[in-house]
């Protein structure tokens, strides 16, 4: 959240290449949409399969977009709002891009209009027969793939990687949050997994916040009784809507339930992460997907939005998109909070500010101010609240934190 305070101000003073960027993913964002689903296939090799797009053109179907499959056989691929597509799969055995003979394709039944937004993804499952060809004129537009540049946005659903991984990184965190659409094209969104699935330990998804990245839970990750606990990273554009990050959080986690049905999922969150995660267990709750979901924990969350996003949304000349919800009081927070958290979730507000002395309506951790931090609704949905004598980031590497937070987890579990 530190870097949205400095963000605002800095932002204000650049005309430079980061603004340009910024205005660039900006006016790409207000056409983008996309599509995303899962292949089933019988193929040994899963790293063959590819997933193609066509777009309709005067009246017929051009070659437009393709990507490969993540890990759990999904896959996203970023497409143009308001277009009308085609979408198929084929097993490219041979490396060259275009379904030859003898290379098993399917192509959905219907088109589909690509909707604006990560938050209304056209969703598509699609499975590849053994013996499945193409329509020809299908298969004569896709002659043209190799030659379309690829704009993928990769999902991942539990890939594993260390957080010395260069995506986890502050540069990568700066990415998502000035320029979220290159964000999503060269890192993606998705859940990571520090280390393969155990089903005998009880998974943590740790939520950053603006500018964020997964190598700021380091100390606490490490922390960790690793014989008890796993460390889930949810990676996403911290500069895009709060409520597509919320959805897409809850379309991950519920593939990987799918996959390893866990019965407890524990939820931990940084400033803003913290609106984004409390947005996914709202969702959750919706879906009929919360019941699993048993420990939630924020620190320092600016329940109330930050002035500097009011003041960005106000006076710059190219608006982060997030700024928008991290406004006072903006409509995404009332949303997120029109119903209290329910059990058998236990939720725990731990703040964190530089003068323990100071008035509660003017005291700060540096970054954002505790009034904020204690939302009323948010303290009254909280089993504890605990105030820490820190700054808005180095909560994340406070021993007494780190002390509370262990205790937490401890009452969790029984």
């Amino acid at each position: 959240m530190r870097a949205l305070a400095l963000a605002v101000p800095a932002l204000l003073l650049l005309g430079s290449c980061k603004l340009i960027e910024l205005d660039r993913n900006i006016v790409e964002a207000k056409t983008a949409g996309g599509v995303a689903g899962k292949v089933a296939h019988s193929e040994r090799d899963p790293q063959s399969i590819v997933v193609f797009t066509l777009r309709e053109q005067a009246g017929g179907w051009v070659a437009d977009n393709h990507a490969g499959l993540t890990a759990n056989g999904g896959f996203l691929l970023r497409l143009e709002a308001g277009k009308r597509y085609r979408i198929g799969a084929f097993a490219d055995r041979n490396g060259n891009r275009v379904p030859d003979a003898g290379e098993p394709a399917v192509l959905a039944p219907q088109p589909f209009t690509a909707a604006q937004g990560w938050s209304g993804l056209t969703r598509v499952e699609l499975a590849i027969p053994a013996q499945g060809r193409l329509p020809q004129a299908e298969l004569q537009a896709l002659q043209d793939l190799p030659k379309v540049e690829r704009t993928t946005a990769p999902v991942w659903a539990g890939e594993v990687a260390s957080l010395d991984d260069e995506r986890f990184s502050e540069e990568s965190g700066s990415m998502g949050l000035w320029t979220p659409l290159d964000f999503l094209a060269h890192v993606g969104i998705g859940v990571f997994f520090a280390e393969p699935y155990d089903a005998k330990r009880i998974p943590i998804v740790f939520v950053s916040g603006a500018g964020g990245s997964p190598s700021e839970w380091r100390t606490i990750v490490d922390s960790l009784d690793r014989t008890r606990y796993q460390a889930w990273f949810y990676v996403y554009p911290s500069g895009q809507r709060l409520d597509q990050s919320a959805t897409m959080l809850q379309a991950v986690i519920r593939e990987l339930h799918k996959k390893y049905g866990f019965e407890r999922l524990y939820v931990t969150a940084h400033s803003m992460g913290g609106l984004v995660a409390r947005g996914y267990i709202q969702h959750s709750a919706l879906m009929g997907d919360a019941g699993y979901v048993r420990l939630f924990v924020t620190l320092s969350t600016p329940w109330l939005g930050h002035r500097m996003a009011q003041k960005g949304v106000e006076r710059s000349p190219a608006v982060i998109p997030s700024w928008i919800d991290m406004q006072t009081n903006s409509e995404y927070q009332k949303a997120i909070f029109a119903k209290p958290l329910a059990p058998p979730l236990r939720y725990y507000l731990l703040y964190s500010q530089t003068d323990p002395k100071a008035p509660v309506e003017t005291a700060t951790d540096g970054a954002v101010a505790v009034s904020s931090q204690l939302r009323a609704e948010a303290v009254r949905d909280a089993r504890q609240v605990l105030g820490f004598t820190e700054t808005h980031t180095s909560i994340l590497r406070s021993s007494t934190a780190i002390s509370a937070y262990q205790r937490i987890l401890r009452e969790a579990d029984q």
